[in-house]
């Protein structure tokens, strides 16, 4: 059986999570988790997070770059969230460019006339969403 794709929309406050339908076409936001503890811990708190949804094929981890394509402080902490990642799966962990999916989920969110409170509960996840349904669209053109 084949299994979903998650992604992970890292952030210091929460880590958006989202997952594939099993056909790799479709991505759905799944939930917030907090981020807080050492990239170790949030590495388990997400698989802990995905198993429920297992079997899951494998992560693909949005990589937060500049607009000119070179790499932001929080890249550094999203490539120790994949050395721990790779350690404790054994599912392939992919990095993603992920420029302006926060800002384009906020964006959407503001012009649907959600309040700040319910923006706050919803980005992360929605972001994760956007992440990897760009990454299924390419890996799937139609």
């Amino acid at each position: 059986m084949k299994g979903r794709i998650a992604s992970v929309d890292f952030g210091e406050a929460r880590i958006g999570l989202a997952l594939s339908d099993l056909g790799h076409f479709l991505a759905t936001p799944l939930k917030a988790i907090p981020g807080k503890g050492t990239m170790k811990e949030v590495a388990q708190a997400v698989l802990l997070a995905l198993k429920e949804h297992e079997p899951i094929e494998k992560i693909v981890l949005g990589l937060p770059l500049h607009m000119n394509g070179k790499e932001s402080p929080s890249s550094l902490k999203v490539r120790e969230l994949k050395k721990h990642l790779e350690e404790l799966s054994k599912v392939p962990i992919l990095l993603w460019d992920e420029r302006l999916t926060t800002t384009q989920v906020e964006r959407t969110l503001k012009e649907a006339k959600m309040s700040r409170k319910k923006r706050t509960q919803h980005v992360d996840a929605m972001a994760a969403g956007v992440i990897l349904q760009s990454f299924l669209d390419q890996e799937n053109p139609y």
